[in-house]
């Protein structure tokens, strides 16, 4: 984390940059900002938007808890005489909103150099997932302060300070290594879900690793790799997120949202629209996303927690639909006929239907070119066959001259060999005939997209 330096330039005016990279290739890439543009952004709206309409929904349908037994949240900070970036006010306030919006349990702890900073974080970390490890809990551990990259070791180096002049005595040892203390949360027999959330610089440097497991661990990272981030103010991450959180609790008040709605909601605050936080999953095929809700009352907790029993295994199954995106009421309909064909059913055994996401299918070249020849072939098909009742029609329109009918002259229309068929004797034609005058033509059929619905059972 870096304190934002005021403008060299003439604060008078306003300077335009259009900045290309062009790599060997030839092909031109805009650097000239980090932030989503709108059509992505748009992108993880919609797909945050399904996700939580799928949760509602499933839950509503199968009559599952919406939230966790537990939740637990340590914030780690330097104590204030290292504290460079002076975080304590933020910590503090942040502090307060999931204590007091949420109904979370909270700690604020504070690294110091009367022994090694990584002992104490190790120390620290074992006893907040002693205490609050389980398999219907979530621990949510935040820290705040600067943070380094370590290229030559791979690891995230959190240090009180990074100014030279104020890096002397016992600041030089105000330091530790992120890595090795989060081996605690991801080790396997941690079994509650972890949301970690790192307001430092270079914090998605860490999605380098990760292990593989069912249970879900998130990082929400205040910047995108090789970044930094600003420090305390109007335009920090831990301003952004408390104001984030404070509104959505607002929003959905005792309903539960996700991380991505979160770091959506984050990434929407003007502030922060040129250093974009970043969300990460930290174990491999671990793919749902947290829910944050205020936490009930512990009686009702309790009794929906003794509904529950952890699920000992996963099936992944993948919908081909004909569509890219659900709408609300596509996920109903899908949420309520699975959960009635499946749920207290003792001979499957289903706890809950997960939503992985769902991904456009991807068209291969021999199957856009195969598709474009069956349309072309259709088409000529039906052009052939419009051109070929046209002429059908010219025939027939020979043969019937129009013939007046004038009163009185019946005999003579009756001896007429050139009379217009009367309605009696109209019968007599042949019928395949009467069928191609009135041609019944359908449009070709649009071609069915192949999407994926992903969906864990």
């Amino acid at each position: 984390m870096s304190p934002r330096s005021p403008n060299p330039l003439d604060n008078n005016k306003v300077y335009h940059a259009d900045i290309h990279f062009t790599d060997d290739g030839g092909d031109p890439q805009d650097l000239s900002g980090t932030s989503p543009n709108r059509e992505e952004e748009e992108t993880q709206k919609r797909a945050a938007e399904m996700h939580m309409w799928w949760d509602e929904a499933i839950a509503k349908h199968m009559n599952l808890p919406d939230g966790y037994q537990n939740v637990a949240v340590l914030i780690v900070k330097w104590a204030d005489m290292l504290d460079e970036l002076k975080t304590k006010a933020e910590a503090e306030e942040l502090d307060a909103v999931f204590r007091d919006n949420f109904h979370f349990e909270t700690e604020i702890i504070e690294l110091n150099v009367s022994s090694k900073p990584q002992h104490q974080l190790n120390r620290y970390l074992s006893a907040f997932v002693e205490k609050h490890d389980g398999p219907h809990n979530l621990m949510i551990v935040y820290y705040t302060g600067h943070g380094l990259y370590k290229d030559h070791g791979g690891y995230l180096e959190l240090t009180g300070s990074t100014n030279p002049k104020v890096k002397k005595g016992f600041n030089n040892d105000a330091r530790c290594n992120w890595n090795k203390a989060e081996e605690i949360l991801k080790d396997d027999e941690v079994e509650g879900d972890v949301l970690t959330i790192l307001d430092t610089c270079f914090s998605s440097n860490l999605v380098k690793s990760g292990k593989e497991d069912t249970r879900t661990y998130e990082l929400l990272s205040a910047c995108a790799m090789d970044e930094t981030t600003a420090s305390p103010g109007d335009n920090s991450f831990t301003r952004a997120l408390i104001d984030a959180l404070k509104s959505l609790a607002v929003e959905f008040a005792d309903k539960s949202f996700s991380t991505s709605y979160l770091n959506q909601r984050i990434n929407l605050n003007p502030n922060r629209r040129d250093t974009p936080s970043h969300l990460w999953f930290r174990l491999r095929h671990a793919d749902r996303h947290i829910r944050l809700a205020p936490l009930k009352p512990e009686k009702d907790r309790l009794r929906e927690v003794s509904r529950t029993h952890p699920p000992r295994g996963y099936l992944t199954l993948r919908f081909a639909i004909q569509y890219d995106l659900l709408n609300r009421e596509q996920i109903e309909f899908l949420t309520h006929k699975l959960s009635k064909a499946l749920n207290n059913n003792t001979a499957v055994g289903l706890r809950r239907i997960d939503w992985l996401g769902i991904k456009p299918a991807r068209a291969t070249r021999f199957g856009r070119t195969a598709l474009a020849m069956f349309a072309i072939a259709q088409w000529r098909s039906v052009l052939h066959r419009r051109r070929e009742e046209k002429k059908l029609q010219r025939r027939v329109d020979e043969i019937e001259l129009p013939i007046e009918v004038m009163e009185g002259q019946e005999e003579v229309l009756e001896s007429s060999p050139t009379r217009k068929r009367t309605r009696d004797d109209a019968d007599d034609y042949p019928e395949p005939k009467r069928e191609l005058l009135v041609p019944q033509l359908s449009p070709p059929s649009p071609p069915v997209s192949d999407s994926g619905l992903r969906v864990e059972v």
